[in-house]
């Protein structure tokens, strides 16, 4: 019986192959698995904000999570707190295949009527985050107009004492921030 050299050598390159296929798999799992380590539920999103709020060399902030909601159909998903001093801030969540999370990134504070907006970029484009209170429920709606003027959103906040709002920006658009809030009652009048 003869058996080719050239064979063997085929043999050990694809068992070479193989290992490096499975080494890779096996590493990026566990990367994978410990960068999208949060669970789906209040505690553990409550838990990861406040350690991530509290990196140093920040101050201790003490959040408060209000809402979490996902931005229509995308991996993301935005968390609503509140902080001691009444500020309101945001943080995005990316869901991973494991089916949990990660926090990316975070903002907080005060903006005019103690309302803020941010552009967020998803796995489905770009989209305009807006977050606040509506005390009394006296603003009725938020016209949120790129300075640029390539384009605008109205966000209906009529029955909410505390929003979280998204729209997607329109794909054509270059520059999506920043942009100027105007605040109307329900008489359609400017709130200043």
């Amino acid at each position: 019986m003869l058996v080719s050299r050239g064979g063997i050598y085929l043999n050990k390159k694809l068992l070479l192959f193989i290992s490096v296929i499975a080494v890779a798999v096996i590493g990026f799992s566990f990367y994978y698995t410990n960068e999208y380590y949060i669970d789906d539920n209040e505690a553990s999103i409550q838990s990861h904000l406040d350690t991530w709020l509290n990196q140093p060399p920040s101050d201790e902030l003490n959040p408060e999570v209000l809402q979490v909601k996902q931005i229509e159909d995308t991996t993301s998903h935005i968390i609503l707190f509140q902080l001691d001093n009444g500020d309101y801030g945001y943080a995005r969540l990316l869901k991973g295949l494991n089916g949990k999370f990660k926090i990316d990134v975070a903002g907080y504070g005060s903006g005019f009527r103690n309302s803020s907006y941010q552009v967020i970029d998803t796995n489905k484009g770009e989209y305009l985050i807006l977050y606040g209170e509506n005390p009394d429920l006296k603003i009725d709606h938020i016209l949120a107009t790129a300075l640029n003027s390539e384009y605008d959103a109205t966000f209906d906040v009529s029955n909410e004492q505390i929003f979280l709002q998204s729209a997607k920006i329109p794909s054509e658009v270059e520059r999506a921030f920043p942009v100027d809030l105007t605040f109307y009652d329900e008489g359609d009048n400017l709130i200043e």
